[in-house]
């Protein structure tokens, strides 16, 4: 039952504010829709020039303004100029409307001044707890209700499919493919430019709709990124939330002077945001046409497990390609199963998985694969190929897939039908009777390797609880403070060090050294062998330009190096302070890098993968949300080849692995309880040794807000 923004999507009273007799004016088109559409509850309209229409429009009583309306509205949708719409919002306030829907372009997608009239409507509306959808909108259609408060020139089919858009011509685009195809909607949503309302606000409300089965939108941001993820972790439990994100996000577009910032790639963030709470991303309007087919029609699988079924070898291995990229398990044709095959279909038949029925199957043939295949307890669906050969059966053998469709509905089932004229009454056939039709294996494989994707999603465990770690955030808060209080936003190394110590992260001892003299003290404190590297705001690459010198062995070792240092550093920063660090050269250990990215949208990402001079060229590294537990920092360290190589190749011990991820974890709470401080952090490299042995973070860079 729909209870939030619920006399938003099924209000009882609308009036159109702006209605107009004119054809070629949204405000006719509006009321047109509402007239037409079979709305049962009360349709008002309004225009100043009421008197001059008689008191009416369309049949439709008309007032001069909607303070002179004497029933109540729940919903009022505004089609004026876009200087009228502040007096208006006064207006509507003052009679009581919770919800208005503005159709009228002319705020912030226009520039500064009409950004400044869109926050000042908002703020009219906050004032009487107005809650606004646009501007800049399509409309709002809902079948159920029915409603079509928009100026589109079609009506969606009733169906189960929620669809929210930042595009209105998007909306009427998969409107008009929609009716082509028989795909219904419970509901099409232009949110256009989320002044108030939002993509988080309208997939909360959806997920208590009893008519919508699925959440599909068009998004080309996201207002309330961590909002957004709380929101989906419940709704994705309940039903699929499928989503076409667009655009690039601040953090992935900005030139980040990290490593992290460098390997996050402009879609990173929402990629690890919608793995998190369950959404699932489409790559391209036809993938997410493809998945609204398949979702409206077919019943969640109990898992991956699925079965192809062809009559034709290339077609059979296109799909199979497809199937492993998406995460569809093809299942092992067991003897018995085999034998079942073998009792009707030829000898040349492929009995493997796919079934290859060779070109003169006939409808009967399928008929029997697919009974068979039902069956069978650890298969969860299954696909069919059919090409267009002299002995193929189109027709008949759709008629048979609606037939055992209808016999076993707890399975999906989609046809891949490959040809043209010849099979387009059966392609029809099959559309017509709600089974996903497609013309090519690999759009029909994608969209049901989603629809299987969700039964994972659906059925994953519950999120372990996170629990805090051990740290002095007092010693890290002094440090940030003094920090700022120089005038600096990028931390002297040692600086760092201590930061990630507090945190309980095993560091080298150091020390910060501002003269040879000191440097050769230095190095009998730290412990021999020695590395002494140049430090200082805004010195990168310190390698590159000879800032580094191992495997010092004595006090006069350390006076040369860091005159060398010093010489060699002045080459390329003039201005450069004498200051260098001297740190215990700890042994070597398998090379790892981590670090955290201030994501605009939803927060503190932290960064696990490949270490040492090779991070940027290689880019193995995956990203998670913090804080993240210690079950999921295992998740994402499994995203990276390196994990692989941490478990032991060709005779290797296995590294530490559950040091890794102790550390993956107290960084995370680093980035989250530091979260208005740091910008972008490294740890690079840092070793890890040997299984039991711990880490040690050699180099640490943090960069503040």
């Amino acid at each position: 039952m729909l209870t939030k923004l619920d006399k938003l999507l099924r209000p009882s009273s609308v009036a159109i504010i702006g209605a107009s007799s004119n054809e070629k004016k949204v405000g006719y088109a509006a009321l047109r829709n509402m007239k037409d559409c079979g709305f049962k509850g009360k349709l008002f309209a309004v225009n100043p020039k009421a008197e001059k229409y008689g008191f009416e429009l369309l049949g439709i009583k008309c007032y001069t303004t909607i303070s002179e309306i004497p029933d109540q509205v729940d919903l009022a949708v505004v089609c004026i100029p876009a200087r009228f719409i502040p007096s208006l919002i006064e207006e509507i306030g003052k009679k009581g409307i919770p919800y208005v829907a503005v159709i009228t372009a002319g705020f912030k997608e226009t520039g500064s001044e009409g950004a400044k009239m869109e926050r000042q409507i908002v703020d009219i509306a906050r004032k009487y707890n107005i809650r606004i959808v646009g501007p800049n909108i399509l409309g709002i259609i809902d079948t159920i209700t029915p409603i079509n408060a928009s100026f589109a020139d079609q009506t969606p089919i009733k169906g189960n499919i929620a669809f929210l858009s930042q595009s209105g011509a998007l909306l009427t685009g998969i409107l008009d493919w929609s009716r082509a195809e028989g795909i219904g909607f419970s509901s099409f949503i232009s949110i256009g430019n989320k002044a108030d309302l939002d993509e988080t606000d309208f997939i909360d409300a959806l997920a208590d709709d009893d008519h919508t089965y699925a959440i599909l939108a068009y998004l080309e941001s996201i207002n309330r990124g961590e909002k957004f993820i709380e929101v989906c972790k419940k709704v994705t439990r309940k039903k699929p939330v499928l989503v076409l994100k667009s655009g690039r996000s601040k953090a992935g577009a900005k030139a980040a002077s990290s490593h992290t910032g460098s390997m996050a790639g402009a879609d990173t963030s929402y990629n690890v945001a919608f793995e998190k709470c369950g959404v699932i991303r489409a790559d391209s309007a036809q993938e997410l046409f493809d998945m609204a087919f398949v979702f409206s029609c077919m019943p969640i699988p109990q898992g991956n497990r699925f079965v192809i079924i062809t009559n034709a070898g290339g077609p059979g291995i296109l799909a199979t390609d497809a199937a492993e990229k998406a995460g569809l398990e093809l299942v092992t044709i067991s003897e018995n199963l085999e034998n079942k095959l073998r009792e009707f279909l030829p000898a040349a038949s492929s009995f493997g998985n796919p079934i290859d029925a060779l070109g003169t199957a006939q409808a009967e043939d399928y008929e029997k694969i697919i009974e068979i295949a039902f069956k069978e307890e650890n298969i969860d669906g299954v696909i069919v190929i059919l090409t267009p050969q002299a002995m193929t059966e189109g027709q008949e053998t759709a008629e048979k897939i609606v037939e055992l469709h209808d016999k076993y509905p707890e399975k999906p089932i989609i046809a891949i039908f490959i040809g043209g004229e010849e099979l387009g009454p059966p392609i029809h056939y099959l559309k017509r009777h709600r089974i996903p039709c497609f013309p090519l294996p690999e759009r029909g494989v994608e969209a049901m390797g989603a629809l299987a994707h969700y039964s994972s999603i659906k059925n994953r465990p519950i999120e372990e609880e996170i629990k805090d770690v051990d740290a002095n955030r007092e010693k890290v808060r002094q440090i940030f403070d003094n920090v700022k209080k120089e005038g600096r936003t990028t931390l002297l190394g040692t600086e760092a060090k201590n930061v990630v110590k507090a945190y309980g992260i095993n560091v080298p001892p150091t020390k910060l050294a501002h003269s040879a003299d000191e440097a050769a003290e230095f190095v009998e404190e730290v412990g021999f062998p020695t590395v002494i590297k140049i430090t200082g705001e805004g010195i990168l690459h310190k390698s590159d330009i000879g800032g580094v010198k191992l495997m010092i062995k004595s006090k006069d070792e350390a006076r040369k190096a860091f005159e060398e240092i010093m010489e060699n550093t002045k080459k390329h920063y003039p201005d450069a302070k004498e200051l260098v660090e001297v740190q215990y050269m700890v042994p070597l250990g398998r090379e790892l890098i981590t670090g955290v990215l201030q994501d605009p949208q939803f927060g503190p990402m932290v960064m696990i993968g490949l270490g040492g001079i090779y991070t940027n060229f290689m880019k193995d590294a995956a990203f998670g949300l913090a804080p993240i537990t210690f079950e999921g920092a295992r998740k994402v360290l499994q995203q990276t080849k390196t994990y692989i190589l941490l478990k032991g190749v060709r005779g290797e011990a296995p590294s530490d692995i559950d040091a890794v991820l102790d550390t993956l974890v107290k960084i995370s709470h680093l980035a989250e309880d530091f979260r208005q401080d740091i910008d972008e952090m490294d740890i690079n490299p840092f070793f890890v040794y040997e299984e039991g042995k711990g880490i040690s973070a050699v180099d640490v860079k943090i960069t503040l807000k």
